[in-house]
């Protein structure tokens, strides 16, 4: 058997352009980190805007992948330029999200409860936890700013734990882990330990699961309908709602200005019958119409550049051009 460096040297090399683009997004991201901790947070997110609108403009690619989406979502009930410019907000609001991220070793509590200009639900979270053993499912998405989302939770008074994936640098893995942890989040990786930590969080009182649940789900995942289309999902916040009975709560974190809106949207009814695999269908399907519902409401603060409908059903053709 190979050894483990041997391993590591018979893997083919990525091509010099995939290195030089992870170089320069390294480089990038630090520079971003020590530049927005200089800069008054208005000022930031100012910066943020003009970059945004910059990058827009600058990477055609991008601007594809998001027309793909928002015409596979919405046909043509959006004209060319209506959809240029949801896809332009869509940037925006990714640069402003990653921007105020960075500065999240900077806050104290009572500053980010004052970035909430506007609370709507906290009731139904209350009741949630009234009603559960241990802790509760946080259904949420890449829709507004996920990481404040988080953020909030913690300062509100409840112990958060999130699932994170890892990024390609170590560095930028690094400086994401810090900011969260300065928030009081708390990290679960994608890993077999990660597995009983998560187990362990929902068996917690006083207790969420932070779970972004919109994205392409790969080969694993279910085919459930969003936006009318069939949309390979994750099964992980169906599975572990059935298993271990806990509620799950919606809980969306919306730009509105330099400021936000926390929307708690009411507890998801999650079906419970003898036939695992259709609950764990009937359940995902039941989630993602509500990160829908959302996204409709909001088409301008979602994560556009996401190739949403990749993964298609068997003997499908591809949805996305570019």
């Amino acid at each position: 058997m190979p050894s483990t460096n041997q391993s590591k040297l018979s893997q083919p090399r990525a091509p010099w352009y995939h290195r030089l683009r992870w170089r320069f997004e390294r480089g990038l991201g630090i520079f971003m980190y020590w530049l927005v901790r200089k800069l008054r947070r208005k000022t930031a997110l100012n910066l943020a805007r003009t970059l945004g609108a910059l990058a827009f403009r600058m990477f055609k690619k991008y601007r594809l992948v998001c027309l793909d989406g928002l015409t596979i979502a919405f046909g043509d009930r959006y004209s060319h330029e209506e959809k240029l410019a949801i896809a332009k907000e869509s940037q925006t609001n990714l640069v402003k999200t990653v921007m105020d991220f960075l500065r999240f070793g900077m806050y104290s509590k009572n500053e980010f409860l004052g970035f909430a200009s506007t609370v709507t639900g906290r009731e139904r979270l209350v009741k949630a936890f009234e009603k559960s053993d241990g802790g509760v499912i946080g259904l949420t998405a890449h829709l507004g700013s996920w990481e404040y989302c988080g953020a909030w939770v913690v300062a509100e008074g409840w112990n958060l734990s999130a699932v994170g994936k890892e990024q390609r640098d170590p560095g930028i893995t690094k400086i994401m882990l810090e900011q969260r942890s300065a928030a009081g989040i708390k990290h679960i990786p994608r890993s077999r330990r990660g597995n009983l930590e998560l187990v362990r969080a929902l068996k917690t009182k006083n207790t969420i699961l932070g779970l972004i649940s919109d994205q392409n789900g790969g080969g694993a995942g279910e085919f459930v309908d969003f936006f009318g289309v069939k949309a390979s999902s994750a099964k992980g916040p169906a599975f572990l709602a059935r298993k271990y009975n806990v509620p799950v709560v919606p809980i969306f974190a919306l730009w509105e200005g330099d400021n936000y809106r926390i929307e708690i949207l009411p507890e998801v009814e999650v079906v419970r019958t003898d036939d695992e695999e259709a609950d764990l269908h009937e359940n995902t399907q039941r989630f993602q119409k509500v990160i829908e519902d959302m996204v409709r409401k909001y088409p301008g603060q979602w994560l556009w550049a996401h190739r949403r409908w990749k993964t298609r059903p068997e003997g499908q053709p591809p949805l996305h051009m570019h």
